[in-house]
């Protein structure tokens, strides 16, 4: 069977080692071309919609309640990282949810297919220190992990990083374009009482042609 050559604009032919490997060289500049991705930032909202609201201590126990972004109409999206933000009045632990109790059922973070089969990325979020093992191992959590004037001054809290490229390699999470995916979070109890600020920002990026 006859080989391929692969030549280059001066003619040249391409390495194949003795391993049967293309060779390949790294470039120290980017090729030149159209850009076609845009950054990407936004929070999950009750809506989904941009203008919706952010504030995610409600009462989602009778009736829980999602806050989502959805796919683009035109334009892939991939969702990179989720940075969480909890803040309460008083000083917390990490076996209650901000300053209260522990949960009943839990905060639950998914991915909607849109074929009817959510995937659940994190559940049983009932307390903070459920909230860190989002952060996948990154900082240090020990007796100085709250921070002060979070929502309020004043006020108790933390911020996680979900680095969501480790679960899904190497974009993170992808919404195609003009479907019925999102990336949700249910609120499945009563903390509109327990916190001042619980929002999440999604960072990445949108492809287009």
């Amino acid at each position: 069977m006859a080989g391929v050559e692969i030549l280059g604009p001066d003619g040249k032919q391409a390495l194949v080692t003795d391993d049967q490997e293309l060779l390949v060289a790294v470039s120290a500049a980017p090729p030149l071309g159209a850009q076609k991705t845009s950054p990407l930032r936004r929070y999950l909202t009750d809506d989904g919609l941009v203008t919706g609201s952010n504030d995610m201590g409600v009462d989602g126990a009778t009736t829980p309640i999602p806050f989502w972004i959805p796919a683009d109409p035109e334009e892939d999206t991939y969702i990179s990282s989720l940075s969480i933000i909890v803040g309460y009045t008083a000083s917390g632990a990490p076996y209650q949810w901000a300053d209260g109790a522990a949960l009943t059922n839990g905060i639950l973070l998914g991915y909607d297919s849109g074929r009817g089969d959510n995937q659940v990325v994190a559940s049983g979020i009932v307390n903070n220190q459920e909230m860190f093992r989002l952060a996948l191992g990154q900082g240090l959590i020990n007796a100085n992990w709250e921070v002060r004037h979070v929502g309020a001054a004043n006020d108790y809290g933390y911020f996680i990083n979900m680095d969501l490229t480790k679960l899904m390699p190497p974009y993170g999470v992808k919404l195609d374009a003009g479907s019925k995916q999102r990336m949700f979070c249910l609120i499945q109890d009563d903390i509109a009482t327990v916190t001042d600020a619980f929002n999440i920002l999604a960072y990445g990026f949108t492809r287009f042609e």
